[in-house]
């Protein structure tokens, strides 16, 4: 599954150079490729296996093996993040892309530069939210605990309607930051946690 990335751009390359048709409907052919092929695969994954939401999972889980392969199928955005600063150029165009993720975000939300997210499929946002520079909404998390074994969660990130997440701050799986509230520059939100009234809050972690 690493190499799907690689794999999947060098096709898109070789349909492209191949095909019989003009210049315009080849380079619309390559837009829908990369932008559209991802997507739709991941959505077909999530039809037939389920959404990877899980604590504790190992790597031979089932939860895992999905993660991980969503994981591989978003991989040239998470290395070439200029494809999805393109997006953000058109207002409303790169809410709507990550709703073809399975995503729930509004095109009404605004994404500032460099902003990381994760797993788009698992990322709700409301309208009129601000996601700061450098931010990141992250939903999974890997840990070793002490017997070696890297454990993972994967559980939604929901940003309300009218929040702020500042500069070079995150929220991790299972977080939730309420609405019309603002996460402080560089605060950091461990798993399962609830932003409001200017201060964080623990979740109960699911079963």
């Amino acid at each position: 599954m690493g190499f799907f990335p690689l794999t999947y751009l060098a096709a898109g390359a070789a349909v492209v150079a191949l095909v019989d048709v003009g210049t315009g409907a080849r380079v619309a052919l390559g837009i829908a490729w990369l932008y559209l092929g991802p997507p739709l695969l991941a959505r077909l994954v999530l039809a037939r296996f389920g959404t990877p939401t899980c604590t504790d999972a190992v790597a031979g889980d089932r939860a895992y093996r999905v993660w991980w392969l969503l994981t591989q199928i978003q991989m040239p955005f998470n290395r070439i993040g200029v494809l999805e600063e393109l997006l953000r150029l058109v207002p409303g165009l790169y809410g709507t892309w990550l709703r073809l993720w399975g995503g729930r975000v509004s095109p009404f939300a605004f994404f500032a530069r460099d902003v990381m997210v994760t797993e788009r499929y698992l990322i709700e946002v409301g309208a009129g939210a601000v996601i700061g520079s450098y931010a990141g909404l992250v939903a999974h998390l890997v840990s070793v605990g002490g017997d070696g074994v890297a454990r993972l969660t994967v559980a939604p990130v929901v940003v309300e309607s009218g929040a702020v997440v500042g500069i070079r701050a995150g929220l991790g799986p299972g977080c939730r930051l309420a609405g019309g509230e603002t996460l402080p520059v560089g605060r950091l939100l461990p798993p399962f946690t609830t932003w409001s009234g200017g201060r964080k809050h623990a979740r109960s972690r699911p079963a």
